[in-house]
C-alpha cells in the first residue's frame, strides 16, 4: 500500500501536485482540489470543524489543514491507497506542517518559483518512503 498523491492546495488550487503511480483514470486536478477545498469549507463554515480524512472504497485521502483560523483555506493533502498506515502518514503530514511557514509562502501565483519547488521537494522527502507499493520496495532494495 502506498501515498499515490500529495500536494499542496492554497484557495481551491493546486500549487503543488506530486503524483508518484499513474491514476487509473485522468481527472483534471482542478476538479479534485475544488472538492477537497469544497468538503473542507463545509466542514469549517457549516459545522466549524476539520476534515481530516475521506474515504472511498480504494482509497483514503487525507488533508492537513495549515491555515485553520483563517478564510483562506491552505492544506496539505496526499491520496492513499486503503491498507496503508493512517497514522503514519498523518504523523508525516503534521511534521511538514510543523516546518512550513505559511505567512511567509508566496501563495497567489500559479507558476512553480523556486520556493515552491522547495516545498515540493521538501514534501517528497518527507513522505518519500511510503510512496512505494510493496512489490516496488522490494525490488528499490534488493534491485
Amino acid at each position: 500500500m502506498a501515498i499515490i498523491e500529495s500536494g499542496l492546495i492554497v484557495n481551491g488550487i493546486p500549487l503543488i501536485r506530486s503524483e508518484y503511480y499513474p491514476a487509473e483514470k485522468f481527472v483534471d486536478p482542478y476538479i479534485k482540489t475544488g472538492l477537497f477545498t469544497a468538503i473542507q469549507t463545509l466542514a469549517s463554515k457549516a459545522f466549524r470543524d476539520e476534515t481530516e480524512e475521506i474515504r472511498f472504497r480504494k482509497y483514503i485521502i487525507l488533508i492537513k489543514d495549515l491555515n485553520p483560523e483563517e478564510n483562506e483555506p491552505v492544506f496539505l493533502f496526499t491520496v492513499i491507497e486503503r491498507g496503508t498506515d493512517i497514522s503514519e502518514v498523518k504523523k508525516r503530514l503534521e511534521n511538514l506542517a510543523k516546518k512550513m511557514d505559511v505567512e511567509k509562502l508566496i501563495l497567489d501565483t500559479p507558476i512553480m518559483i523556486n520556493e515552491l519547488k522547495e516545498l515540493q521537494n521538501q514534501i517528497n522527502k518527507e513522505i518519500n518512503d511510503l510512496c512505494l507499493k510493496p512489490a516496488d520496495r522490494a525490488k528499490y532494495i534488493f534491485g
